[in-house]
């Protein structure tokens, strides 16, 4: 499995990357911003880490694992449905873009397109996926 200093490290990967394709302003974090705040904080980017298995060899689990599956749970929210869709194309892009940048040991990445999930509130309108990640173990 991997550790939990390398999860943190992945996650901070995965928000790095996304912050790189938005527009200066656009929040991404593993949180929203403080309730007082939310409204002007939009739109924002929150991901957060899911448990994860590993995929292991023919050997059994005595063998060292091949693939760490790391999960991320990946929501967009947006005063519309319109300005979230697109600001989720280009989180999504971001992440199939992780294994080819050197250094982040992901190898693979299946991410669905995002898709509606429960309202904030009748004024946030929210999409999400969850993201698999296979990383290399150390």
């Amino acid at each position: 499995m991997i550790d939990e200093l390398q999860e943190v490290d992945i996650l901070k990967i995965a928000l790095d990357a996304v912050r790189d394709v938005l527009p200066d302003g656009v929040w991404v974090a593993d949180r929203l911003p403080e309730a007082d705040r939310l409204t002007e904080s939009l739109p924002a980017v929150v991901i957060d880490l899911l448990p994860g298995e590993e995929t292991v060899p023919w050997g059994g689990r005595d063998s060292p694992s091949l693939l760490d599956a790391v999960p991320l749970d990946v929501e967009v929210f947006a005063p519309s449905r319109a300005e979230a869709t697109k600001i989720g194309v280009k989180v999504r892009q971001a992440l199939h873009q992780l294994p080819y940048i050197e250094g982040t040991g992901v190898k693979h990445v299946d991410c669905p397109r995002l898709a509606t999930r429960e309202e904030l509130n009748p004024y946030v309108k929210v999409l999400g996926v969850v993201a698999d990640l296979g990383v290399a173990p150390h």
